[in-house]
């Protein structure tokens, strides 16, 4: 009888949910941002979109150096407080590439991002998104981070093209 007890109250929190660790994985989080741009996507692309250029357009970056590792392509990023970001180089589009953080000061894990750019001869639009997980910070505060970062690099590469 105590083993059918056992085996009762086992089925009964497995069904209910209370079984196993109780913990639910977390989700990841995602952030996309997008700018329009009054210039032709040649001209926004040549500007923007080398894997490197972020150095020249986004304001916190004060250097980008590429990196070669056992096949594979990173940006090391020097940030205006001194801080590096290594950002390894996962793939292009026509005008678009994208990359995942592995090593940094962000309070951000398992971070995948795309940058992408698309328009015509007189107009663009640059589509920068990501998933990630907070990382010792609440999730609200780890979007505003990306956020952030986002809406200052979008801005100013739109800055680079005002009359």
């Amino acid at each position: 009888m105590k083993k059918l007890s056992i085996i009762l109250a086992s089925m009964v929190l497995v069904i209910s949910g209370c079984g196993g660790d109780g913990v639910e994985a977390p989700s990841a989080l995602e952030v996309k941002k997008s700018m329009q741009i009054n210039a032709g996507l040649d001209a926004v692309w040549a500007y923007a979109g080398d894997f490197c250029a972020i150095s020249v357009w986004h304001p916190v970056v004060e250097n980008c150096e590429i990196v070669e590792e056992n096949g594979a392509t990173y940006r090391m990023l020097t940030l205006g407080d001194g801080a590096e970001l290594k950002e390894r180089h996962d793939g292009d589009t026509e005008n678009g590439y994208s990359y995942t953080i592995v090593g940094g000061p962000l309070p951000l894990k398992d971070y995948s991002s795309t940058f992408q750019a698309e328009g015509d001869a007189t107009s663009t639009t640059i589509n920068w998104s990501s998933t990630f997980m907070a990382a010792g910070i609440p999730d609200d505060e780890a979007i505003g981070i990306v956020t952030g970062i986002y809406e200052g690099g979008l801005s100013s590469i739109a800055g680079n093209f005002s009359e």
